[in-house]
C-alpha cells in the first residue's frame, strides 16, 4: 500500500516535467497559425492571449517556466524580450525569424515570406523533428504551404505594376517587408512602430496630403486605431481593413495573406 502511494506521489510530482518536455512554445499569432496548420499532431503553448497584441505582450512567470521546459521555442525574434529566451534554453532549441543580434528595419517579420520559408525548412531539418512519427505528413503539408507562399510572394511583387505607387494607413507602419524594393510607399499616420494616440494636427496633415494626390482610400490594419475610422469616412475616404498579424482573427495564415492581397490590389488600382 505504501509503495503504491509513493509511486502515485512521484507520478504527480514529475508529471508537469513530462508534459512540458514535449510541448512547443510559439510566439505571435502568425507563427501560431502556421505551426498549428503544419504540425497538427503537436500540442502548442501559445504565449499571446486570445485578445492580446503582439507589441504589448510580456511573458508571465508561467510563460517563462513553459519556455524553460519546452522542447522547442518558435519566435518572431523582434519581441522586446526575445533575447532573454537564449538565457533560459540552449540556442539549438530556439527557432526564430531573426537572429538575436540582428538589427531589424521593421518588427513585422511574418510578412518577410523568404524568412518564413527558411524558418520552416530549418525546423523540419532538426533531428528531433525528423524523428516524429508524423514527420512525412508534416513535410508534405509544409511543401504544399511553401509552394503557395512562394506564389503569394510573386503576386505581391506584381503589385509594383499597379497604377498607384503609394497608400495611406491609419496607425503605424506594418507592411515594410511586403513592399521593399517594389517602389510602393506606405504612408502611415504614426511614422515609427510605436502605438498610441494620433494628434489632430497629424490627422489634418494626412487628410490634406492624400486629397491633394487624389487618394480617397485608406487602410486600417490595427484595431486599436479603429476609433479614427469614422473621421476618414466623414471626409469621403473608403476605409479598407486588413490583418497586420499583431492580433488574432479567424482564418489560416495563407488565407489572410490572400485577403490582404486583394485589398492592396484595390488600394493600388490593380482591379
Amino acid at each position: 500500500m505504501r509503495f503504491k502511494l509513493l509511486s502515485l506521489i512521484l507520478f504527480f510530482l514529475f508529471l508537469p516535467k513530462v508534459i512540458w518536455a514535449d510541448t512547443w512554445v510559439v510566439s505571435s499569432y502568425p507563427l501560431a497559425k502556421i505551426w498549428r496548420e503544419l504540425f497538427v499532431e503537436e500540442k502548442l503553448y501559445f504565449l499571446a492571449p486570445p485578445k492580446g497584441e503582439f507589441h504589448f505582450l510580456e511573458p508571465s512567470p508561467k510563460d517563462w517556466d513553459s519556455i524553460r521546459k519546452a522542447e522547442f521555442v518558435i519566435l518572431v525574434g523582434s519581441e522586446p524580450w526575445a533575447k532573454k529566451v537564449y538565457q533560459f534554453i540552449p540556442k539549438e532549441k530556439v527557432f526564430s525569424l531573426a537572429e538575436p543580434s540582428e538589427k531589424l528595419p521593421d518588427p513585422h517579420l511574418w510578412f518577410d515570406f523568404p524568412r518564413v520559408e527558411r524558418l520552416i525548412k530549418n525546423f523540419l531539418n532538426h533531428p528531433k523533428v525528423k524523428e516524429k512519427s508524423y514527420y512525412e505528413k508534416a513535410k508534405e503539408r509544409a511543401e504544399d504551404f511553401l509552394k503557395k507562399l512562394r506564389e503569394l510572394q510573386g503576386d505581391y511583387k506584381n503589385l509594383s505594376q499597379c497604377r498607384v505607387k503609394e497608400f495611406y494607413s491609419i496607425g503605424h507602419r506594418v507592411f515594410y517587408y511586403l513592399f521593399v524594393n517594389t517602389g510602393i510607399k506606405e504612408n502611415s499616420l504614426i511614422r515609427g512602430h510605436h502605438h498610441g494616440e494620433i494628434s489632430t494636427r497629424t490627422l489634418k496633415t494626412i487628410l490634406t496630403e492624400a486629397k491633394k494626390k487624389g487618394i480617397n482610400k485608406i487602410l486600417l490594419a490595427e484595431r486599436e486605431f479603429a476609433k479614427y475610422k469614422d473621421i476618414f469616412i466623414r471626409e469621403g475616404f473608403q476605409v479598407y481593413e486588413v490583418w497586420s498579424g499583431d492580433y488574432e482573427v479567424p482564418g489560416l495564415f495563407l488565407q489572410l495573406m490572400q485577403e490582404n492581397l486583394e485589398v492592396f490590389k484595390n488600394l493600388l488600382g490593380c482591379n
